[in-house]
């Protein structure tokens, strides 16, 4: 961490700050800034830093202050320091780590997005957080969106039950318990293997398969008669690919149940939060390509994310009449 050559402790004492030989670096820091003295805070921040090498807070604050500078090429060899670190906390294998770096670095900055999220990322990502997946979704971000899409598929299915049932993504398994009562035979696929055993362990589902949702229903020749993708496609931005397999295994009878979070610009954007929105109308032009056609379309609260409510829309698709 290169140093700087402004003092910052004699920038505080100046601004009339008492005891500013012994304030911490790191508080220095958020004090400088809030009197606009940058190159004082950054002095501290980097301070901090040598003290603290891991502390991912004061990175990330100093990134953010070397952008609010103009100072581009650090702040982007920074950036890239705190994206490694990530990688590294989640044991993303060394092969795949400039395709995720790429892809935080397009979600942190707005820089234009690939079409889906690397798969190395979601497998890691959900790898490490499987053991507290299910208390962090239900205890802290209220998170209800398979019931939401569960309302939505009672629905548009009416009567009908005895089911093929594919959920795509499926996680930890928390829709397969919503998802049995409609089913003769339930199945998953999921990135994750450390998802995968968490699912297993429910019992409700008569299949698990590892892999990447599009490859496996390109492979497949199972003709379900209801799919499903509650909080998935938030890792894909273009859904076009997607929408064409599942329209091509989906029985002729059959639906396509899945959640978007809502954008209100066109197209998707990828969010600061590595996940993906969707335009309703966007959503609306795939399913028309692919030969599909809305059935019920609702927009929702998902869950909260922060302690605000993060929108959504549950959609059920059904093929088109030719």
């Amino acid at each position: 961490m290169k140093p700087s050559p402004v003092d910052w402790r004699a920038r505080l004492e100046a601004c009339g700050f008492e005891g500013a030989w012994d304030v911490p670096p790191g508080y220095a820091a958020h004090v400088l800034r809030s009197w606009r003295e940058p190159l004082a805070a950054e002095a501290a921040l980097r301070e901090q830093l040598e003290q603290q090498p891991e502390d991912k807070d004061a990175l990330k604050t100093l990134i953010a202050l070397l952008r609010e500078l103009g100072r581009g090429d650090e702040e982007h060899s920074l950036r890239r320091q705190l994206q490694e670190r990530r990688c590294q906390d989640l044991r993303v294998p060394e092969h795949a780590r400039d395709t995720v770096i790429s892809y935080l670095e397009a979600a942190e900055t707005g820089s234009p997005p690939p079409e889906r999220s690397a798969d190395a990322y979601v497998s890691a990502l959900f790898d490490l957080y499987a053991p507290t997946f299910d208390d962090s979704l239900r205890g802290f971000l209220d998170y209800r969106a398979p019931e939401r899409l569960l309302d939505a598929v009672l629905t548009a299915l009416g009567p009908r039950r005895e089911l093929d049932v594919l959920d795509l993504g499926c996680g930890t398994g928390l829709a397969g318990p919503l998802l049995k009562p409609l089913a003769r035979n339930l199945e998953g696929i999921d990135l994750s293997t450390g998802m995968l055993d968490k699912a297993r362990e429910r019992g409700v589902y008569d299949a698990l398969h590892a892999g990447e949702i599009t490859a496996r229903l390109a492979a497949s020749l199972a003709r379900p008669d209801l799919i499903v993708a509650v909080d998935v496609l938030v890792y894909f931005g273009a859904l076009e690919p997607l929408f064409a397999q599942v329209a091509r295994r989906l029985a002729p009878e059959g639906l396509f149940a899945f959640t978007v979070e809502k954008s209100t610009e066109p197209g998707y954007r990828l969010q600061p939060s590595a996940r993906y929105a969707h335009h309703l109308d966007y959503v609306r032009h795939c399913a028309h390509v692919a030969g599909l056609c809305p059935v019920v379309e609702r927009e929702d609260t998902l869950r909260r994310q922060a302690g605000q409510p993060v929108i959504g829309h549950v959609v059920v698709l059904a093929h088109a009449a030719p």
